[in-house]
């Protein structure tokens, strides 16, 4: 399982990426809500997504620059959503997805300072390490 880490965090950084835009440019009468307020689900996905990108490419990109580069992608798709039915794009709704980005880089900072020597820090080193 442990030369498989890496992979795993690669495939599903970019599962993450391909589900939020599948989700955000979802119409509106085929959406599915959770019940929770929209902000806090924005907030959520973006986070955990940064949690999973951070895993995956967080040591040799920077986070800095993976946050920023995901929460381009979030405005991206925010402004995708004027062009599809039942839909609309809005700037709360955006400053919800760069807050969780934002939170999960710093929650990625953080645990990845307190797991550096186990083996999911090794894992995590060894993802970000270019592939072969």
């Amino acid at each position: 399982m442990g030369a498989d880490l890496p992979k795993l965090f690669r495939f599903a950084a970019w599962a993450c990426l391909v589900l939020l835009m599948v989700l955000s440019w979802l119409p509106g009468e085929e959406m599915i809500r959770t019940g929770l307020n929209t902000r806090i689900e924005h907030a959520v996905a973006y986070m955990g997504t940064m949690l999973v990108v951070g895993a995956a490419y967080g040591i040799r990109l920077g986070s800095f620059r993976l946050a920023a580069l995901l929460i381009a992608y979030a405005g991206v798709l925010e402004l995708g959503q004027i062009y599809v039915p039942g839909r609309h794009s809005a700037v709360l709704d955006f400053a919800a997805s760069a807050s969780g980005v934002i939170a999960g880089a710093i929650a990625f900072q953080l645990a990845y300072a307190a797991l550096r020597d186990t083996p999911i820090g090794r894992g995590v080193r060894r993802a970000n390490q270019p592939s072969r």
